[in-house]
């Protein structure tokens, strides 16, 4: 997949001119199951039209320039949402870098930048779309400009999920409540957090449950507590009970991620994994004794390995992307 970076001023059309560019234009974060019915028709009026399947999105997020204050925890970091994408089977992902002076582009001009520098010939976008200086450019306003100038401009309308539309508002929610099954029907996979493993306090490892200690630079956490989880590293995926919290028994303060494989034996220190929830099994408890923490470890070693073990035959999934 090609990956084009975009500034105004820029031009980014080198090659695309016999092409047929087929674009959508968002944040796509989560690349939720609505983000992915887009991806689809996009990937097939494009193959009808012979041209490039485009995604086209920004960096930063326009909020975290304009109201940092306002700005929800993303579901994805940037590498990782453009990694989901390409999994989807784009051709190309536009990456324009956001600014106060992006955002001040009146509707009108973004659309000639999508005409003259990238040469659109068909727009697909959700039906909350909107764009330009102060969300001025509505949907009708996109339509009446594709007619003016020959490009098809298509609104796909919300996936529902039991009457629910799918958004990643929605998403943030069922995360931030520990409802990792709904958040997983909502994705289209499971929820994961991502990072390089590092040295912790060994607590674990005398205890007889090593842990790999994560540091991610995600931004959207479920509650604290344990967690059944798949761990996966390097194409694999192992079964893991995970820990996010603050290990209240020894007062560490701060927030850590701590995964206990089931499965594995070897040391991952400074290797990149993933964690993927699959359903929350307790709160975070502060224990009188390390003997009453590490009984309460044995049982939640066991109800994980129960769950993952039903989970791996109902739902196959072989990477944190799904």
């Amino acid at each position: 997949m090609e990956i084009i970076r975009y500034e105004l001023g820029g031009s980014a059309a080198r090659g695309w001119e016999k092409t047929s560019p087929v674009i959508t234009i968002g944040n796509f974060d989560g690349v939720h199951l609505g983000h992915q019915e887009i991806f689809r028709r996009v990937k097939r009026r494009a193959e009808e039209r012979h041209g490039k399947a485009v995604v086209f999105t920004f960096e930063p997020h326009p909020l975290k320039v304009l109201r940092p204050d306002k700005c929800p925890p993303l579901i994805t970091p940037y590498p990782k949402r453009i990694r989901l994408i390409q999994h989807f089977g784009m051709d190309a992902v536009v990456v324009a870098k956001f600014t106060r002076e992006f955002a001040a582009l009146d509707p009108e001009v973004f659309f000639k930048i999508l005409r003259d520098d990238f040469n659109v010939k068909a727009i697909y976008i959700g039906y909350d779309f909107s764009f330009g200086r102060d969300r001025k450019g509505s949907v009708e306003k996109l339509k009446q400009f594709g007619e003016q100038n020959s490009v098809e401009v298509e609104v796909v309308e919300p996936v529902t999920l039991n009457g629910v539309p799918v958004s990643s508002t929605q998403i943030r929610r069922l995360v931030a409540e520990g409802d990792m099954r709904a958040a997983r029907a909502f994705l289209g996979r499971y929820f994961f957090l991502s990072g390089e493993v590092i040295e912790g306090h060994r607590r674990g490892q005398r205890f007889g449950f090593p842990t790999a200690n994560i540091e991610t630079g995600h931004e959207l956490f479920p509650p604290k507590g344990v967690y059944a989880t798949f761990l996966f590293y390097q194409g694999k995926r192992y079964r893991a009970a995970t820990n996010l919290g603050v290990n209240p028994t020894f007062n560490n303060g701060g927030m850590s991620i701590e995964s206990y494989i089931l499965d594995f034996n070897g040391s991952l220190y400074g290797e990149e994994v993933s964690v993927s929830f699959v359903e929350k099994i307790r709160d975070e408890i502060c224990f009188s004794t390390v003997k009453a923490l590490v009984d309460q470890i044995k049982t939640d070693v066991e109800r994980v390995n129960e769950i993952l073990e039903r989970e791996e035959r109902e739902n196959p999934q072989k990477s944190p992307e799904g």
